[in-house]
């Protein structure tokens, strides 16, 4: 099975398509259009496969976070997702993740994310 090796990608000049080169083996260039609106489903699907790989591997593992890259998260919420089922959602430019969680799991987090947004150069009303 071909490895890609590098993956190189910029948007067009009115931000409605986005283009991914995508190199395999060090020498074969593959070019993908991808319509603005079409990131957020191919996201999606690229974590339900990272899941799935990771499942079907047999592996304890846990994802690495040493390869991550940091994004800009334009909006962090945490609610429900109108069933009242607990959700976080994380929005990154045109795409929205959202992952379920329990509702202890949920409630940490959110002490989490608030302990880690307080400011620590003096007191605040």
């Amino acid at each position: 099975m071909p490895v890609v090796t590098q993956v190189l990608g910029d948007t067009s000049t009115d931000g409605n398509r986005i283009r991914l080169q995508i190199i395999v083996d060090d020498h074969e260039v593959n070019e993908i259009v991808l319509c603005r609106n079409d990131v957020q489903s191919v996201v999606g699907l690229l974590i339900a496969l990272g899941g799935q790989a990771l499942s079907r591997s047999g592996s304890e593992q846990e994802p690495s976070t040493t390869l991550a890259r940091p994004f800009p998260v334009d909006l962090i919420t945490l609610g429900d997702d109108g069933r009242g089922e607990p959700v976080l959602v994380f929005s990154v430019g045109a795409t929205a993740l959202a992952f379920n969680f329990e509702r202890d799991q949920l409630a940490e987090l959110g002490r989490t994310l608030l302990a880690a947004s307080a400011r620590t150069d003096g007191l605040v009303n």
